[in-house]
Parts: C-alpha cells; sequence; structure tokens
C-alpha cells in the first residue's frame, strides 16, 4: 500500500512531522508520503541536518549487494521538549538503583552503542569514519581531525546540555562512548570548547 500523504504544510514541517510519527525514514520513504521527488526531499534534509532537527540514523547490515539507504530521524533536541521529564525520572532511577547512586555510565554507554557497527580491526582512521555516524546520531554533531599527537574528536553540540547541571557526570559519557566505539583509549581536554577528544596513540605524550 502507498503511503499516505502528509496534509499540507511545509517541507520541513512535513519531513519533523513524518519522522515523529515514524521514528525514521528513508529520503525516499519521505518523498513518497510528500509527494516530491527524492532529490527534493534529500534537499530539506540537508537544511534539517544543518539546523541540528534531523540526524543521520546507525546503519543497519541488510543482504544483498550495495549500501543500505540511509535513514534519518529527529535529533534529541529536537525531541528534548517532550522528552525531557521522561528523561530524568529514568536517570534517578538508574542511580536510585546504583551502589554508589551515580550513573551507570559503562552500561548506558554499551545501550548508546548496541545498534552501531563493532569497531573493525582496521586503522584508527576506520574506527573513526565509522564511529561518526552513530555519534551524530546520538546528536553530538561530531567531526575529527589529524594531529601530531594523534586524532581529535571535536563535539560540536551537546545533546544532553538541560541535563549536566543535575546530573554532572553525564560529562564523563562522552570518554566511556568513544572508547567503546573506537576500541581505543580516549582523554577529554580540559576547557576546550567545542569539547575536544584525544585518541591516545602510540605518538601521544602521557
Amino acid at each position: 500500500m502507498p503511503p499516505k500523504r502528509l496534509a499540507s504544510a511545509s517541507p520541513r514541517q512535513q519531513i519533523v512531522a513524518y519522522l515523529a510519527a515514524h521514528g525514521a525514514a528513508t529520503a525516499a520513504e519521505l518523498a513518497a508520503a510528500m509527494g516530491v521527488t527524492a532529490a527534493a526531499a534529500r534537499h530539506h534534509l540537508r537544511l534539517l541536518r544543518g539546523e541540528g532537527v534531523v540526524v543521520v540514523a546507525p546503519a543497519t547490515t541488510r543482504a544483498g549487494r550495495g549500501r543500505p539507504a540511509l535513514r534519518y530521524r529527529l535529533s534529541p533536541e529536537a525531541l528534548a521538549p517532550h522528552l525531557l521529564p521522561l528523561t530524568r525520572a529514568l536517570l534517578d532511577l538508574l542511580r536510585a538503583a546504583s551502589p554508589h547512586h551515580a550513573l551507570p555510565l559503562d552500561a548506558l554507554s554499551k545501550h548508546l552503542c548496541a545498534n552501531c557497527p563493532a569497531p573493525p580491526h582496521g586503522s584508527l582512521r576506520l574506527r573513526l569514519q565509522r564511529a561518526l555516524p552513530c555519534l551524530e546520531a546520538c546528536g553530538f554533531s561530531p567531526r575529527w581531525e589529524a594531529h601530531h599527537h594523534g586524532p581529535r574528536v571535536l563535539f560540536r553540540r551537546c545533546p544532553y546540555a538541560a541535563l549536566v547541571e543535575d546530573y554532572p557526570e553525564l560529562c564523563e559519557l562522552d570518554t566511556v562512548l568513544l572508547e567503546h566505539l573506537l576500541a581505543a583509549p580516549v582523554r577529554k581536554i580540559p576547557a576546550a570548547r567545542p569539547c575536544t577528544f584525544e585518541v591516545l596513540t602510540d605518538r601521544t605524550h602521557p
């Protein structure tokens, strides 16, 4: 059955409404629902990604040849106004259940990484490239850059900025998450803005 056409609204409003209702979708699925070309849907998706409203969902494997089509979903910021009270309640429950009344960062990181590809055994560059879509799906707006001591990962957005005052240990979750995704030790550079992390290699000074 063909997808039901979205009600009359601006293209970006239609995309946001569709993703809010369906969770994630490809550009082709959005185009069919909006009654526009896939190229037009991709154009509006690029604008929404630039505004931080939409992110690329982690890739999933599939049978057959070719790479799976990119799927898009709303960013944590776009969902935050609706999810913030629930998030606070869940974090409070996690704290209460912990022996030390602290958030279980290792367990949280593993759950966040659950749908991401396992770190490959290849080069660190390949691991960084594989990690970026997962980090973007979490709302970090990440990029990485080469450095003479080793690569650095920059987070241009904090998806839980509204929570860190009451849950400061969330600031440590970034490092744990990167270490899981890269299978390498990571050190946060103090006071760096945006938040910057150094991937420790043999060339990194202690």
